[in-house]
């Protein structure tokens, strides 16, 4: 009974050999020797006999074929998660298959991850190419012309003696393919999936809950690389949904292995950025309750963020609390690393506020500094001053969107109608600006060659 279960193993191992084909055939042949003269009976005719034996052939054929080189595909619109583990027997190979990829996909079904996903578990062979390659990734991408697959989950188990016991050793590797995001962002996902996996977990037979526990960290593994997938893919709802919690999922392994911690101390950062994109999208829409009650998520995550205080800024001026306003303007600069748009908000509430001396001089740091992108904040900036003028007399916003369409944009013929609109709506309490737009509404004019308007007597 040993022998043919072996015998059975062995055959299921080596199935895709050369060997087998050999094999299967000299089995057909020695069974067509043994029912040619049975066969006579019904068919006396060598010809039709022949037929089928050929036809016979051709089919052993084609399936080992099939077997041996068909791969699997991916379904059309869901992530492929490629399962790539070779086995050095067949009792490996079903154990794995059993415990660590039943596991997995319970691990992904219970969370909805199932849902947009696929786990594809590749034969043994066919892993195997995987794991022996020199280049391994190579032959991954390779093989994914066909598979169409996202996410590899790649390495071996072995079976090995310990003492009186039988030790299975689980070694992975990760590899994503993620197009058509930049190569630098595909590299740096792959680099944390790989630091995310086990490279190694082993543990005895007898223990069997180990293929289980292996499972539960490479979901994880695979809930994290999911998300940044998603995030860079602009699908920041899904990559906030896919790392929420998984920081406290992580901490449940005690004490957390090395190879762990630091993509756990990712997670705040990546659920902060993900929630201020949400916030933004929440306020394109108009949908304050949910701006604030995502960039309060933001806030608690990462209160580092650059991008978290800007917005805040706006929220708290938009709430008529201008102090909070320029309170956030400077957690904004404290944590800027160089980055310059907070000048904007500040320039502008020293101009609202009709701090005159203060917006002047900031807009002379606006003026001598300039950074990539910065013309979408112009036109931003010039959008919402434009949108406060129709509801407000603030004639002074007048001078502080001509005084960029001048510097920043040179746009001469605009600068000249928001000056001109700016002296025709100053009051007293505006001198100070009042005399720079003179100047600089003299110099336009002159450059322009326009001839000014003579002033009523």
């Amino acid at each position: 009974m040993e022998t043919v279960k072996a015998f059975l193993e062995m055959t299921k191992s080596q199935f895709h050999s050369v060997i087998s084909l050999i094999l299967g055939t000299v089995l057909l042949i020695s069974g067509f020797v043994f029912i040619d003269d049975f066969l006579a009976k019904f068919l006396d005719d060598e010809l039709y006999r022949s037929t089928i034996y050929i036809f016979a052939f051709l089919v052993w054929g084609a399936f080992w074929a099939y077997y041996k080189f068909k791969l699997p595909r991916n379904k059309k619109e869901k992530i492929g998660i490629v399962v790539a583990i070779y086995a050095e027997n067949e009792v490996e190979r079903q154990k794995l298959k059993l415990d660590f990829l039943s596991e997995l996909k319970n691990n992904l079904r219970s969370e909805g991850i199932l849902d947009i996903s696929n786990v594809i578990f590749l034969k043994n062979h066919q892993a195997q190419k995987i794991v022996e390659a020199d280049k391994p990734m190579d032959e991954i991408v390779k093989i994914n012309k066909k598979i169409k697959g996202h996410f590899y989950i790649w390495g071996n188990v072995k079976k090995r003696p310990d003492n009186q016991d039988e030790r299975y050793c689980l070694f992975f590797n990760g590899y994503v393919i993620h197009k058509p995001i930049a190569q630098e962002l595909s590299t740096e996902i792959s680099r944390d999936f790989s630091a995310v996996l086990p490279r190694e977990i082993n543990f005895l037979e007898r223990e069997f809950k180990g293929f289980e526990a292996s499972a539960k960290i490479v979901h994880l593994a695979v809930k994290y690389v999911l998300g940044l997938a998603a995030f860079v893919s602009h699908d920041p709802h899904l990559a906030f949904r896919l790392h929420n919690g998984l920081r406290e999922q992580f901490n449940a392994f005690k004490p957390i292995p090395p190879h762990l911690q630091q993509i756990r101390n990712k997670i705040p950062i990546l659920l902060s950025d993900e929630a201020l994109w949400i916030s933004k999208l929440y306020l394109q829409r108009g949908d304050i309750n949910n701006v604030k009650k995502f960039l309060s998520i933001a806030i608690r995550e990462n209160e580092k963020s650059y991008g978290i205080w800007l917005l805040k800024a706006m929220l708290d001026f938009q709430d008529n609390k201008v102090q909070n306003a320029f309170k956030s303007i400077k957690k904004a600069k404290q944590y800027s690393l160089g980055q310059l748009e907070w000048r904007y908000s500040e320039a502008f509430l020293f101009f609202w506020e009709r701090n005159y001396k203060k917006a002047l001089n900031s807009c002379k740091n606006i003026k001598k500094n300039s950074y990539n992108g910065e013309d979408a904040t112009l036109q931003e900036v010039r959008n919402f001053n434009l949108s406060l003028l129709d509801s407000n007399n603030c004639p002074q916003l007048y001078f502080w969107i001509g005084y960029l369409s001048y510097f920043k944009e040179k746009n001469l013929a605009q600068a000249l109608l928001d000056f001109e609109k700016f002296e025709e709506q100053a009051d007293e309490s505006m001198v100070e600006l009042i005399k720079k737009s003179n100047d600089y509404l003299k110099k336009l004019r002159k450059d322009m060659q326009i001839v000014a308007p003579k002033k009523n007597d």
